[in-house]
């Protein structure tokens, strides 16, 4: 989204600092912070200086701060004889800043399971609150793969973030997908209207990022390949030799959305809590029913992940499930691989099976 000329904003870097302390006087800016060992995480920041802009990736995606691990729904107390319901205080107003394209693409995911069929109060009102400004890749990651999936290294959606940056040379490239964003970018001082050279350079970035993935994955006929060939012996052999059900690849993955509901009654029956956390398809009790386990074995577990992101996703949401970040892969404590797991499927399938 453009303004009413049709242009964008071009911001200079020594100033980008001075913008986002101003945004800290009316936002809780969540930013990715380099930490001890080398890591990057989201997590609010009190002054801009502490920003890692040229990060790779996070091991949580910063989808953490519209729905978290872990949220109270519900809170009861009974007191005099009366009872009393107690929901949580309202979030402050946040800004996810300088998240990457791919982890945006994730949350509009999101949005198409929590905001159409199934409403989810609490991840529509945090995401109503919540500010987005994406900071587009300069470099892919060594994992990813966001350019096979259009998720990245640039924003590919047109609608459902607030705020686009570039870097280019000295600067950035400040656009706006939304009137609080535009609202958001003029809070900048030296601003001045990008031309046509500076949407020249911009391009030029963009494709030298395009450039330098050496990760890649071909998802053209993909989802249907994949639900052919569910007892392809590539689910078996990796989940007997490497899989260890630890749960990791889901837990870090920016577009898993199972969860489990707690209600937590004290023993004097004065207090009831509900909540809610992640859950896990890889977990052996998860698809545990009235009279047995539909996912009873590791190879069906690890089938279900693979097939989820890459297949049924498409049937279930109009779009596949997999970004292209690289988390699951890159967290797994035996390196196993999605897209090599494909490929493999893809290399046996044999040219009069193609036709």
């Amino acid at each position: 989204m453009k303004d009413a000329q049709g242009e964008g904003y071009l911001l200079a870097r020594d100033d980008l600092f001075d913008w986002t302390d101003t945004l800290l006087r009316d936002f809780a800016v969540q930013g990715p912070v380099l930490k001890k060992k080398g890591q990057t995480v989201f997590e609010r920041i009190d002054d801009p200086s502490s920003l890692q802009l040229d990060y790779c990736s996070t091991m949580l995606a910063p989808r953490n701060f519209i729905y978290p691990q872990r949220q109270e729904f519900l809170h009861i107390q009974r007191s005099s004889g009366q009872t009393r319901v107690v929901t949580p205080a309202p979030a402050a107003r946040n800004i996810l800043f300088a998240i990457h394209p791919c982890d945006m693409h994730a949350i509009t995911v999101l949005d198409r399971i929590f905001s159409r069929d199934s409403w989810d109060f609490s991840y529509n009102k945090a995401r109503h609150e919540t500010i987005t400004v994406v900071l587009n890749c300069a470099k892919a990651c060594d994992q990813g793969f966001c350019s096979s999936m259009g998720t990245g290294p640039f924003l590919k959606i047109k609608d459902g973030y607030d705020v686009e940056i570039t870097p280019v040379d000295r600067a950035y490239v400040m656009e706006f997908g939304s009137r609080r964003g535009r609202d958001l970018i003029r809070k900048a001082a030296n601003l001045r209207r990008i031309t046509g050279a500076d949407l020249s350079q911009k391009k030029r970035v963009e494709k030298k990022a395009e450039a330098s993935f050496t990760k890649f994955l071909d998802t053209k006929g993909l989802p249907e390949l994949l639900a052919r060939t569910l007892n392809h012996s590539v689910y078996k052999v990796t989940a007997d030799t490497r899989c260890l059900n630890c749960t990791n690849c889901t837990m870090v993955c920016p577009t898993c959305y199972c969860y489990n509901t707690e209600d937590l009654t004290r023993f004097d029956l004065k207090q009831v809590e509900r909540k809610r956390h992640w859950d896990s398809c890889q977990e052996l009790n998860f698809a545990r029913v009235h009279g047995g386990n539909f996912r009873s074995s590791r190879e069906a577990r690890l089938r279900q992940f693979v097939t989820h992101k890459l297949c049924t996703w498409v049937e279930q949401y109009g779009c596949v499930g997999c970004i292209g970040c690289g988390r699951c892969m890159t967290w797994c404590p035996t390196g196993i691989d999605l897209t090599e797991m494909a490929k493999e499927i893809q290399r046996d399938w044999s040219p009069a099976e193609k036709r």
